[in-house]
């Protein structure tokens, strides 16, 4: 491991190292707690690609050359198998392993839910690539490393000379459904609400485009506009998925497991006396608070399946964190895995969010199913790396470009319970969509 002294930012940085590879990723954290942007990541030039299609796994050897496809019925076991197997100790959550995504209908692995009418064809139900080499940025001593565990291939990595991305284009968007056809399923998800089936329901919508040009840039503007915990641009091949997510999923430090359930949301203005009276609102607000404890209750239960008895609590209680733009109630639940159980059990256990399928999750998710029709692909799934130390670090899958060649897609989402309004709910996902399209918009020609 090489200390490498520099001044660029890590998105810099990976412009510098990374940039032109067709594998490479930067896991960027900007803002939010602390605690959550104490590491960057950056990697490149992996020597293993899985995908995970419909049951078979394709894994292609990028330095022999070689590839395979084996049936598969859990996703996690070819990930425990060649990264759990030989835990290797380090002094950072992550110096190498397998980094990529879980689609949300990954979930159809673990748990049996009726099948959808269309299927999401450009992304894989998994895919991740193993790197052994890359950068650890750590932001708590302002100190970056290189690392490498590839024999015969110690030396320094070339830094290039910064360039300028190409700009982005964008055009035909479209969404997926119209107003009247969203606010149709909101009232079927309020139906079941009202029967006492559910207790909300996240729907969504999906917008897609044609796109041409450099997604470095879209990340780039993404990160001045909404700088996140959770920043993330992989390339994986002929995909890629650029985004900034305010929500860990979960994570593994050691035998340590924790989550920080986000439910509960108000602006913030510019003016401090005013950010006062509206975190004071959101802490009051009956609706926001009932949400909020639902969502909680759902986090102590999904790790209780894989944590030691007695060690599950919740650490901070409906806290306000202010993030770039908007301040979020958020609450920090831990736990303790049971011995024999490691990072991919508790991926397991917590996937996907609640905050993007509802309560009850298994009902919420048939729900989910039956009203949107399709597979969400990458939305609502998780992002991020188990690494080779046996620490795990995802977010959820929001706030998200995915490209596939030379189409594109956002998906937004709404939370439906008792007493939503079908407009207003369409009108929330009409804002949420609304800044993605400004950042593809600011890195774009038209």
């Amino acid at each position: 491991m090489y200390r490498i002294d520099h001044t660029e930012n890590p998105y810099k940085l990976y412009l510098r190292i990374a940039s032109g590879e067709e594998y490479s990723f930067l896991l960027e954290s900007i803002s939010g707690p602390r605690k959550l942007r104490e590491f960057s990541f950056i990697g490149f030039d992996p020597y293993l690609v899985l995908r995970l299609r419909g049951g078979v796994l394709s894994v292609e050897d990028r330095i022999g050359g070689g590839s395979l496809e084996v049936k598969v019925k859990d996703p996690a076991e070819p990930l425990r198998r060649l990264v759990l197997s030989n835990p290797v100790k380090a002094g950072f959550r992550f110096i190498g392993g397998a980094v990529g995504y879980f689609s949300y209908d990954a979930i159809r692995y673990w748990e049996k839910l009726p099948e959808v009418d269309e299927h999401y064809n450009d992304f894989p139900d998994m895919e991740f690539a193993i790197y052994d080499k890359g950068l650890v940025i750590d932001h708590r001593m302002g100190e970056t490393y290189y690392y490498t565990m590839r024999k015969g291939d110690e030396e320094m990595p070339t830094f290039q000379e910064t360039q300028e991305t190409d700009s982005l284009s964008i055009s035909n968007v479209r969404c997926n459904m119209k107003q009247h056809e969203f606010e149709d399923m909101v009232r079927k998800a309020k139906e079941y609400i009202a029967a006492g089936e559910v207790f909300q329901v996240v729907l969504s919508k999906r917008y897609e485009m044609n796109i041409a040009g450099d997604v470095c840039s879209f990340y780039e503007k993404l990160r001045e506009l909404n700088p996140s915990p959770y920043m993330y641009l992989l390339k994986m091949g002929e995909r890629q998925l650029a985004g900034a997510s305010p929500e860990m999923l979960f994570r593994v430090d050691g035998s340590k497991v924790e989550t920080y359930p986000i439910a509960g949301t108000r602006p913030i203005t510019g003016d401090e006396e005013e950010d006062r009276r509206l975190a004071e609102e959101l802490l009051h607000d009956p609706k926001e608070i009932a949400e909020h404890v639902m969502l909680v209750d759902l986090a102590r239960n999904d790790l209780g399946r894989v944590c030691r008895y007695g060690t599950v609590r919740v650490g901070s209680f409906m806290e306000i964190h202010r993030f770039s733009h908007v301040q979020h109630l958020v609450s920090h639940v831990v736990g303790e895995l049971r011995i024999g159980c490691d990072c991919l059990d508790a991926l397991r256990a917590v996937f996907p969010a609640g905050t993007v399928t509802g309560a009850p999750k298994i009902r919420a998710m048939e729900v989910i199913g039956e009203l949107e029709r399709r597979r969400r692909g990458p939305y609502a799934g998780c992002v991020g790396y188990v690494s080779f130390n046996g620490s795990a670090d995802f977010a959820i899958t929001i706030r998200t470009l995915a490209v596939s060649r030379y189409s594109a897609s956002i998906q937004v989402g709404a939370g439906i319970v008792a007493d939503s309004t079908p407009e207003r709910e369409w009108m929330e996902t009409e804002h949420k969509a609304a800044a993605l399209l400004k950042a593809l918009k600011g890195g774009a020609d038209k």
